[in-house]
C-alpha cells in the first residue's frame, strides 16, 4: 500500500471513528466518560497526524496548480487523500473516488467518470482543514466541562455526542453535494436528543423542538436548491453530477458560453441563468441563514443555547454555527456565484449588518451570562458572513480564519460557564461581583479569552477581523455601499468590546457578590481538569494570534479558486469583458499587463475569453468595471 493510500485510510477515519464510539460508548455505563476521553484523545492525535501530513502537500499542490492558470483546474477545488482515489495506488492523487454510495444510471460510466452517482467523496483541501482540526480539538473541552454535571446516563449523552461531531466533520470534508447534505441533516438528531433530554431548564423540551424544526424548515429548502444546482448545470454530456468540483467546473462553462453570447449582444441566455441562479440562491441561503444564524433567522438560539447543557452549548456555538457559514463557502460561492455577487451583499450582508448591531444590544440588555455570550456570537458571525459575501481574496481568507477563531474564543467562552455552573447551578449577571478576589486564577482565564473575543492586537480575532475589513473596504460588487459595511462592522468590534467589558466590570469587580454554592462548602479556584478544558483554548487563542500564517497559506490556492470566480461573476453581471490580472508574486520577473484572454496565454482565464483587445487601463471592462477599479493598473 502506498504512503498516499496509509494517509486516505487516516482521513476516513475521521469520520468513522466518531461513528463507532457514539455505538461503544454507551455501554460502558459509569465510566463512560472515561472512555469517551480517550477515544477523544485518539481522535485528537488522528487529526494531528492528518494535519502535519497535509501542510506539505497543500503547499506542493499550490505550486502545482500555479502554473496551470489557463484551463477548467483554476476553478474547481482540488481535495488531498480522497479515499477510492483511483490515483493513490501510485502516489498521484486524482481528485476523485470510485466510491458510488448509489447510481441513478443503469448505465456503467468508467471508474470515476463524471455521472449520476452520489458517492462517498471526502477529502481535505485548504479550506476544511482547519475546520476539522477545530472539530476533533474541542470535544476535549466538551467531554471535562461535562464530567460533573452530566449524571443521568453519561453514556448516551457522551454517544450522541460522537454522533454530531461525526455529523460536522462529515460535512466538512463532503465533496458530494448530496452527502454534504445527509452529514449536514444528521446533525439535527443528537442535538434534539442532547438539548431535550439532558437541558439545565424547564423549558429544555420545547427549545429542541423550536430548533429542530426551524433548522429542518430551511434544510429542505436547501435541498431544493442542491437538487436545482445539480439538475440545471449537467456536463457537456448531459449527465449530471454531484461531484462539487465538477458542478463548479459545469457552472463556470454554461456561464461563460452565456457570457460570450452576451458581449456579443445576445444577452438572453445570461439572463435566463442569472433568473435561475437567484431562485437557487434563496433556497441554498433558507438553510444556512437558519444555521449561522443571520437576523432574523436567529430567534430558535437563545432558547436553544439557554437551555442546553454547556458542553452542548459548545459544540453548537464552536462548530455548528460553522456549517451554515461553511455552506456558504462550499455550496453557495461556487455553484450560485452570480447570485452571490448581485444579493450577497446587498440583501444578506444586509441582514447580517443588522444583527451585527441588534444582537450587540440584545447582549448589553441581557441579565446571564450565557445569553450574552449566545447574542455575541450572532453578532461577531454576522461579521464572518460579510466577509464571504465580499467575495475577494482579503475577505474570503478572514472569514475562513474567523470560523477557526470565533470557534476557539466563542467555544472558550462558553466553557469558561462550566465553572460556575458546577458551584453554582447558575451564571445570572446580577447573582455574582468580586470574582476577581474570590478566584484570580478563573479571572485571568475569563479575561484573555474576552480579550480574544472582542479582537485585541496580538490574539487570534484581531487577525481574521482586519482581513475581512480589509475586504469589504476593498469589495466592488454592484448595488453596495462597501464602506457603510465596513464601518458597521467595525462598530460592532466596539460594541463587543462594550458589553464584553460591562459583564466582566459587573461580575468580576464589583464589591463581592456570591448566590449559595452547590453543597454548601466553600468552592474552590480553577481545578487541573478546568484549566485544561479551557485554558488549553486560551493559549491556543494567543498562539494563533501571533502565528496565524500556518492557517492562511494552507488556503492560499482555494481561496484563490474562489476568488477567481467571484471576479468572473463581476464581470458577467457588470456587463464587461473580464481580464485576468496575476497578482500571485513572482520574483526577478518584469511587470505583466493584463492578458487578452482570448488569446489564452499563460495566466488566461479559464475556458478562453472574448474577442476584441485587452481593456486599457482605467477604462470600463479592467477588473472591476470602473476607473480605478481593481485591475485597472496591470502590476
Amino acid at each position: 500500500m502506498s504512503t498516499y493510500s496509509v494517509i486516505t485510510v487516516l482521513v476516513l477515519l475521521l469520520v468513522l471513528l466518531p461513528l463507532a464510539s457514539a455505538v461503544i460508548v454507551p455501554a460502558f455505563g459509569r465510566i463512560a466518560r472515561r472512555v469517551a476521553l480517550v477515544l477523544a484523545l485518539v481522535h485528537l492525535g488522528l487529526t494531528t497526524a492528518v494535519v502535519a501530513i497535509a501542510i506539505p502537500h497543500l503547499g506542493e499542490r499550490a505550486k502545482r496548480e500555479s502554473s496551470r492558470r489557463g484551463d477548467e483546474y483554476a476553478v474547481q477545488f482540488h481535495p488531498e487523500f480522497v479515499p477510492g482515489d483511483p490515483g493513490a495506488k501510485d502516489d498521484s492523487p486524482d481528485a476523485r473516488t470510485t466510491w458510488t454510495l448509489f447510481s441513478l444510471s443503469n448505465k456503467q460510466l468508467a471508474p470515476g467518470k463524471p455521472g449520476p452517482n452520489v458517492q462517498f467523496y471526502i477529502g481535505i483541501d485548504g479550506l476544511n482543514l482547519w475546520l476539522v482540526a477545530l472539530s476533533s480539538l474541542m470535544l476535549i473541552p466538551v467531554i471535562l466541562v461535562s464530567w460533573e454535571s452530566v449524571k443521568e446516563k453519561p453514556g448516551a449523552f457522551f454517544g450522541w455526542v460522537f454522533l454530531l461531531q461525526a455529523g460536522i466533520i462529515g460535512a466538512f470534508l463532503s465533496f458530494d453535494v448530496v452527502l454534504f447534505y445527509i452529514f449536514f441533516e444528521l446533525t439535527l438528531i443528537p442535538s434534539f436528543f442532547l438539548i431535550g433530554k439532558w437541558g439545565v431548564g424547564s423549558g429544555r423540551r420545547d427549545a429542541a423542538r423550536k430548533f429542530f424544526l426551524y433548522t429542518l424548515a430551511g434544510s429542505l429548502l436547501t435541498l431544493v436548491g442542491v437538487i436545482g444546482v445539480v439538475l440545471t448545470n449537467p456536463s457537456a454530456d448531459g449527465t449530471v453530477t454531484f461531484s462539487i468540483p465538477q458542478l463548479m467546473v459545469n457552472v463556470q462553462k454554461g456561464l461563460h458560453d452565456a457570457h460570450q453570447k452576451a458581449l456579443a449582444g445576445d444577452s438572453a441566455a445570461l439572463a435566463v441563468k442569472q433568473s435561475v441562479q437567484f431562485w437557487l440562491f434563496i433556497a441554498l441561503m433558507a438553510g444556512f441563514m437558519v444555521k449561522v444564524p443571520i437576523w432574523p433567522f436567529h430567534t430558535w438560539l437563545p432558547s436553544a443555547y439557554g437551555e442546553s447543557p454547556i458542553g452542548v452549548t459548545v459544540m453548537l456555538s464552536a462548530l455548528m454555527a460553522k456549517l451554515g457559514t461553511f455552506g456558504i463557502l462550499r455550496l453557495v460561492l461556487p455553484l450560485v456565484p452570480d447570485a452571490a455577487i448581485t444579493y450577497g451583499l446587498p440583501a444578506i450582508g444586509g441582514f447580517a449588518a443588522f444583527g451585527i448591531v441588534y444582537a450587540a444590544l440584545c447582549a448589553y440588555a441581557s441579565k446571564d451570562i450565557k445569553l450574552v455570550i449566545a447574542y455575541s456570537s450572532v453578532s461577531h458571525l454576522g461579521f464572518l458572513v460579510l466577509g464571504l459575501f465580499a467575495f475577494n481574496k482579503e475577505g474570503l481568507s478572514g472569514a475562513v480564519l474567523h470560523m477557526v477563531n470565533h470557534g476557539l474564543s466563542t467555544g472558550a467562552l462558553f466553557a469558561t460557564l462550566a465553572f460556575l455552573m458546577d458551584r453554582y447551578r447558575t451564571t445570572e449577571i446580577g447573582k455574582f461581583g468580586g470574582l476577581m478576589a474570590r478566584y484570580p486564577n478563573y479571572a485571568v482565564l475569563v479575561f484573555v479569552l474576552c480579550l480574544a473575543s472582542v479582537g485585541l492586537p496580538g490574539l487570534n480575532n484581531f487577525v481574521s477581523e482586519m482581513l475581512m475589513l480589509g475586504g469589504l473596504f476593498d469589495a466592488r460588487n454592484p448595488g453596495v455601499h462597501r464602506l457603510g459595511l465596513a464601518v458597521i462592522a467595525a462598530f460592532g468590534v466596539f460594541l463587543s468590546a462594550w458589553y464584553t467589558f460591562t459583564v466582566l466590570q459587573k461580575a468580576f469587580f464589583n464589591p463581592t457578590k456570591e448566590p449559595e454554592p452547590v453543597g454548601g462548602t466553600a468552592p474552590t479556584d480553577v481545578n487541573r481538569r478546568e484549566f485544561v478544558a479551557f485554558g488549553g483554548l486560551a493559549v491556543l487563542c494567543l498562539v494563533l494570534g501571533l502565528f496565524p500564517l500556518p492557517i492562511l497559506d494552507t488556503m492560499k490556492q482555494d481561496v484563490r479558486v474562489l476568488s477567481i470566480i467571484g471576479d468572473t461573476a463581476r464581470a458577467r453581471v457588470q456587463g464587461v469583458p473580464y481580464v485576468y490580472v496575476d497578482d500571485e508574486p513572482k520574483p526577478a520577473a518584469p511587470p505583466i499587463a493584463p492578458i487578452d484572454i482570448e488569446k489564452g496565454g499563460a495566466g488566461a482565464p479559464p475556458f478562453g475569453g472574448p474577442k476584441g483587445p485587452v481593456p486599457q487601463p482605467g477604462t470600463k471592462g479592467a477588473k472591476g468595471g470602473e476607473k480605478g477599479g481593481k485591475g485597472a493598473s496591470p502590476k
